[in-house]
């Protein structure tokens, strides 16, 4: 009989035999029904053979605890299976649809999920200790979601941009249910970039979102406030350089006329006046001139705003 016509994305092929009707072996056939056919033993005995099911198409396999670790399903068709209890550890479920599926309490440490469509995907319950979602944990909708936008669809974006916050929300979710809060802390950033996302380009909501993100990446990232801080810090100071500052009967500010030593002196003290209008302790020992008042005014409000963004996210981190 020939031999099953499927090539996976990854180049692999079939070595089953093909069906008298069709080009393709049962398993491969998405039409090909499954009724008469143990999916599930066979599963069993794949894993235990240390077989490929690569673009296995399964929709609606019964699945309940089945035995099937470190069984390569890549690009496998799973739409609405139920998977409920199954002991899955390090299955490779790369590319594979998901949608709809029921993998409540099933036991997926170490598996393989980049690229995995996971929408509507029940996950209540399930082992997700180390699963691998991808590079950066990027999922395969926000990855459509970018290509679409790059492309000029903007509708078409904004669905899969839905479709990503919707998938980021229910794995953040089951982590924090998990009390794997450093994890979720991470779904949660991707979860919020998606729904900025969604936003008109051109928005008041699209920018705040952005700038928090900029700042302390959603919550996540206290060290990016330290780094907006140090930013603000030493331009504040540039602009201080410029403007002079008093010190008792005494002016420093660039010219140049002063040696490169005297320049570095006042760059020096500028810095330390931009450190104490910034963290707003204002010893009064220094003051402005001109328009370096306004900045002073400024800088003193940011500074507010960071430090408290900086403890807020500080705590949250020290916290988990």
């Amino acid at each position: 009989m020939p031999q099953c016509e499927y090539t996976g994305p990854s180049g692999n092929t079939c070595g089953n035999d093909a069906q008298e009707s069709g080009t393709r072996c049962v398993w491969h056939d998405h039409e090909a029904s499954k009724r008469d056919i143990d999916v599930k033993s066979h599963l069993e005995e794949c894993a235990r053979n240390f077989q490929s099911c690569e673009g296995y198409e399964l929709n609606g396999a019964d699945l309940g605890d089945a035995d099937i670790m470190e069984l390569d399903l890549s690009y496998a068709n799973l739409e609405r299976a139920q998977m409920r209890n199954g002991h899955a550890y390090g299955i490779n479920l790369t590319g594979a649809r998901l949608q709809k599926a029921d993998l409540e309490d099933a036991t997926l440490r170490e598996a393989i999920l980049a690229d995995a469509e996971l929408l509507g995907t029940n996950l209540e319950g399930a082992s997700l200790d180390r699963v691998d979602f991808g590079k950066g944990s990027v999922l395969r909708n926000h990855k459509l979601a970018e290509a679409l936008s790059r492309d000029g669809d903007g509708m078409g974006a904004k669905t899969k941009f839905q479709e990503a916050e919707e998938i980021y929300r229910n794995i953040r979710q089951r982590y924090e249910g998990a009390g794997k809060t450093d994890v979720a802390g991470r779904f949660f950033y991707l979860e919020m970039v998606s729904k900025r996302r969604q936003m008109p380009y051109f928005s008041v909501g699209r920018f705040w979102s952005k700038l928090v993100d900029l700042i302390c990446g959603y919550g996540e990232e206290p060290v990016r406030v330290i780094g907006v801080s140090l930013m603000v810090i030493l331009g504040c100071a540039l602009l201080f350089c410029i403007s002079g500052i008093g010190h008792a009967d005494n002016e420093y500010a660039f010219h140049l006329t002063n040696s490169l030593w005297e320049n570095v002196e006042i760059l020096a003290i500028s810095i330390y006046y931009s450190i104490v209008t910034f963290t707003t302790l204002g010893y009064g020992d220094m003051v402005a001139f001109s328009w370096g008042k306004g900045i002073a005014a400024l800088e003193a409000f940011v500074g507010v705003f960071l430090n408290s963004m900086f403890l807020l996210t500080f705590a949250k981190k020290m916290v988990r």
